[in-house]
């Protein structure tokens, strides 16, 4: 509990720096639609817009965040596809940007901190 408290601020406390001073910041491609527009893309096989913005968003989240190579830990993509198809079949209203950050707070204690720890897997 203590590392997901820990991994929690250091997210929040990360974002606020790349926020407006009221928190607020724009969303850009997939991450403005919703969930139930996820699922639909995925059911339809179509989805191709959502993964290159879940790749992008996971590659920047690496590139920012302090001590992590890799969020996803040992998940590869089909790993984190699935769990966001479970998260938004359940979630239809919340926003595809919204889902994704609590991917990487749920991931955050098992993320690779460094290229060795992925190379160990």
């Amino acid at each position: 509990m203590k590392h997901l408290i820990t991994g929690l601020l250091m997210i929040f406390a990360h974002t606020a720096i790349a926020a407006d001073k009221s928190g607020n910041f724009a969303i850009w491609g997939a991450g403005q639609k919703s969930c139930y527009n996820y699922s639909n893309a995925r059911k339809s096989e179509d989805d191709s817009y959502y993964r290159y913005y879940l790749m992008g968003y996971l590659t920047a989240y690496n590139t920012q965040t302090p001590e992590t190579y890799r969020i996803s830990g040992n998940k590869n993509l089909s790993d984190i596809l699935t769990w966001l198809d479970n998260y938004c079949e359940s979630k239809q209203v919340v926003g595809f940007d919204h889902a994704l950050g609590d991917f990487t707070a749920e991931h955050y204690p098992g993320r690779y901190k460094s290229s060795s720890a992925a190379g160990r897997r």
